[in-house]
């Protein structure tokens, strides 16, 4: 699963005021295991995240869309232009996001490690 995918269900149960341990209790699931969900570190099925929706309240697309939002500039890039410097920035500019996006994967799960002990 994708950390921007995890940090919008972060977001919107932060939002809301609700634990970690509430979500963890109406998932069926521990809080060690839900906080690695919203940490991108695991994956979760659709029906985890409909059940997600449903407790928060909001529409699926309210969670999903963090994905979508994620591929727009490139498919933007795409779809608006054939010229190759272009094509070629955008490549290069998508290979730095997917480094750093792998950086940031790293640190939060080093972040949870070194709070656990």
């Amino acid at each position: 699963m994708s950390y921007a995918l995890g940090s919008r269900i972060k977001e919107l149960r932060t939002n809301r005021k609700i634990s970690q341990e509430q979500m963890a209790d109406v998932l069926g699931t521990s809080r060690q295991r839900y906080s690695r969900i919203e940490n991108g570190q695991i994956d979760i099925s659709f029906v985890m995240i409909k059940r997600i929706a449903e407790y928060l309240g909001v529409p699926t697309s309210e969670i999903t869309c963090a994905e979508e939002e994620k591929k727009k500039l490139t498919t933007y890039f795409r779809e608006k232009s054939s010229n190759k410097n272009v094509m070629d920035s955008v490549a290069k500019i998508e290979e730095m996001l997917e480094v750093f996006n792998a950086h940031e994967k790293l640190y939060y799960q080093m972040r949870v490690r070194n709070d656990g002990n």
